[in-house]
């Protein structure tokens, strides 16, 4: 490893250590003070709140109106959306808010899960950890949704690699992919990584992690950033979509791709 390396590598740890010391931080002003506000918040889960609280520990500056609708931190002239799925319900503050102001959309995602089963009583029936864990490139599906406003200059992304517990009731939901349980809430336990995107350059950085030969195809991309198939996919398309890779050639009946 050179010295450019470790010391990279070191700056990036300290990093990581102030950003759990504000989520410790966050998650105790999430306990005293969360249930103070009446604004906006119907429903909101602890994970939702906590970032809120980590992005600025004064209630002041949450649940802004703007316009008819809220912005879930505003701090000067930035504006930060917390958001952990389905990102198209970002469609309409989007349009409303990059009019005037630069959006931060922030996304924890859990790269460990600790699951716990509940009974309608709270008690615990099972848990388990999940052999899951979502990267980085997991999360273009949701850029997908989005994909109009990825070159405007005033969206950025803040992407918090997490582990979390997971707390599940017993009542059985069906999905496209089968059955499962409805989630009730999701705890922030500690960030394992945070990825800054200011503008789509910076995806470089991320790339930079990675040993991308100059030619690979969708199946080769896949087992290099550890994905599954319609993920990288989907952060090819992307990719291209924004100018940093190109679909340049064919092996065979697969495509070639390589960065710019």
């Amino acid at each position: 490893m050179s010295s450019l390396s470790k010391t990279n590598n070191h700056e990036k740890n300290s990093q990581i250590a102030l950003a759990n010391q504000k989520l410790k931080k966050a998650l105790e002003l999430s306990k005293t003070l969360g249930d103070k506000q009446n604004i906006g918040i119907q429903g909101e889960h602890t994970l939702h709140r906590v970032i809120k609280f980590y992005i600025k520990d004064d209630l002041l500056y949450h649940e802004i109106p703007i316009g008819r609708r809220y912005a879930d931190v505003k701090i000067d002239n930035d504006i930060y959306e917390i958001q952990t799925k389905n990102f198209n319900l970002l469609k309409d503050k989007l349009k409303a808010f990059l009019v005037d102001f630069d959006v931060y959309i922030v996304h924890p995602y859990a790269y460990k899960t600790h699951f716990y089963l509940t009974n309608d009583y709270g008690e615990l029936i099972k848990e388990r950890t999940s052999p899951k864990h979502l990267h980085i490139f997991n999360v273009m599906r949701e850029l997908y949704r989005i994909k109009e406003y990825l070159k405007n200059d005033k969206l950025h992304f803040i992407f918090m690699e997490m582990e979390m517990d997971e707390y599940r009731n017993t009542i059985p939901i069906k999905t496209f992919r089968g059955k499962g349980y409805e989630r009730n809430n999701q705890v922030p336990l500690e960030i394992l990584n945070i990825y800054e995107i200011n503008d789509y350059h910076d995806w470089n950085k991320v790339l930079d992690e990675y040993e991308l030969p100059d030619g690979f195809t969708l199946k080769e991309f896949r087992k290099i950033v550890h994905v599954d198939e319609r993920s990288a996919s989907i952060t090819l398309h992307i990719l291209c979509y924004l100018g940093l890779m190109e679909r340049f050639s064919k092996r065979g009946n697969s495509y070639l791709y390589h960065r710019i």
